[in-house]
């Protein structure tokens, strides 16, 4: 019975309004809100289908629009041109993978993790690059150079640290400084 009372709540009233649009007040029991009655002109069956689907996707979007705080699921093969899409049977499944390169990369972050903040004197916040060299290894790390509230206004160091290939660090050298909320250089 909840259920019959929630759906008759969410039906419209039938009745068209003197600008010819359909009434959006509640429908009662006879179809009609308050306001109208059988002698008002009424909407036909395959426009209350079509009203129906629209204030459906209407509630749908309002939904969305206030409820963002939890994931939406969205069709990405929409968004996708044909030589973005890889058709998975197509993809190589025997492809080899170098396990000492990851490995090497892996040393190197936590080499990098350790250090940075001890080595720069300021709080290590996050590796954001590492690539190979003929030398060795460079690292792009950033550190907290000063705190601020609201966090957004923080003063972050981009910083370049070299290692060779044993992952022992040779060098290091601030590449910039932004505010952590100004992320349009590097957009």
């Amino acid at each position: 019975m909840a259920d019959a009372d929630t759906h008759q709540s969410t039906e419209q009233c039938t009745a068209l309004t003197e600008d010819g649009e359909r009434c959006s007040r509640p429908a009662q029991d006879d179809g009609f809100c308050y306001q109208h009655d059988e002698s008002d002109p009424t909407v036909s069956d395959s426009q209350t289908v079509d009203d129906e689907q629209t204030q459906d996707e209407q509630q749908a979007q309002e939904t969305d629009e206030t409820d963002e705080s939890q994931p939406q699921s969205r069709d990405l093969t929409v968004d996708m041109t044909a030589e973005e899409k890889t058709d998975p049977e197509t993809v190589d499944a025997d492809v080899e993978t170098d396990h000492d390169e990851i490995a090497g990369v892996l040393a190197v972050r936590r080499t990098v993790q350790s250090t940075a903040g001890e080595l720069i004197g300021r709080e290590f916040d996050a590796v954001s690059e590492i690539v190979p060299t003929d030398d060795g290894w460079r690292a792009v790390v950033e550190v907290v150079e000063r705190r601020a509230v609201p966090d957004t206004q923080d003063i972050i160091g981009r910083y370049e640290i070299e290692l060779d290939d044993g992952a022992t660090v040779h060098g290091y050298r601030r590449l910039d400084r932004y505010r952590r909320g100004d992320t349009g250089a590097f957009e």
